[in-house]
């Protein structure tokens, strides 16, 4: 594999769905992924729970057991700081938000996320903790708490003005007029209300942000990851390729060439 010209994007992704594949979208020599921390709230982050883990996990992926403990021993700001000088931009999406977090006895937090549910060792161990959903008004008033504080070391590092925030809603329809799926129990346009204010908020803080409206966005059944609201058609992520180009000033990213119809 060729080494990313100079003219690369050095991304750290914060995130998950949103993020990603948006970096994947892009032409392989206009970007340089440094870094992707998913399956972790902003709230679970500078929290060490680490102790409520068991010595195996039982998991067959390496991916999955590294992002359950990552998320578990709150790294976030750890791996900030070992990267700020050599990223351009920190691709953050509130993707892994959704599933809210979990409040052990000792007041230490972790993630909720699909891996940690189906997990049956880490899933026994959430038994152990309070459940705070997402959307509610202690998760928001938990996650404003860290939002400040986050920014607070962003600017310290350097990094505030090179976050960009993706605000892209779920999907409400597919590519062929149907109603999305819900996702974990929750409908796309109930999940949108729920984020809303958290969006407000960060907009509020004066953080940069890569806005689509959901009139434009459609989930695409073909997604490699499978149907989902947050799996997303091409042109949302060329989208949002241009804008951080063209509003944001982002170098490298651009979009992979669209498959040649003759070649069907």
């Amino acid at each position: 594999m060729s080494e990313p010209d100079s003219s690369a994007a050095r991304v750290l992704v914060f995130g998950s769905c949103v993020a990603r594949d948006t970096v994947e979208f892009a032409e392989a020599d206009s970007v340089d992924l440094r870094a992707y921390v998913a399956r972790q709230s902003l709230i679970s982050a500078g929290d060490d729970a680490s102790k409520h883990l068991p010595e195996s996990l039982g998991l067959s992926s390496k991916f999955q057991e590294r992002m359950i403990r990552n998320d578990f021993a709150g790294n976030l700001l750890t791996r900030l700081e070992g990267l700020a000088d050599e990223i351009d931009v920190l691709l953050w999406d509130l993707a892994d938000e959704r599933h809210g977090v979990h409040r052990f006895p000792d007041g230490t937090i972790a993630t909720r996320s699909i891996d940690t549910i189906r997990a049956e060792t880490v899933s026994a161990v959430l038994e152990q903790a309070e459940h705070i959903p997402f959307g509610t008004d202690e998760h928001f008033a938990l996650w404003k708490a860290k939002v400040d504080a986050f920014d607070a070391r962003l600017r310290e590092l350097g990094l505030f003005d090179r976050t960009v925030v993706l605000e892209v809603p779920w999907a409400l329809r597919t590519t062929e007029g149907k109603t999305t799926p819900w996702s974990m129990g929750v409908r796309a346009g109930d999940a949108n209300k729920h984020y809303r204010r958290y969006y407000d908020y960060l907009r509020q803080t004066g953080h940069k942000m890569v806005e689509l409206p959901v009139e434009v966005v459609l989930a695409d059944p073909d997604h490699k990851w499978g149907l989902a609201p947050f799996h997303y058609t091409p042109e949302v992520y060329r989208e949002v390729l241009w804008q951080l180009r063209e509003v944001h000033g982002v170098p490298g990213l651009r979009p992979a060439a669209e498959p040649d119809a003759s070649d069907d």
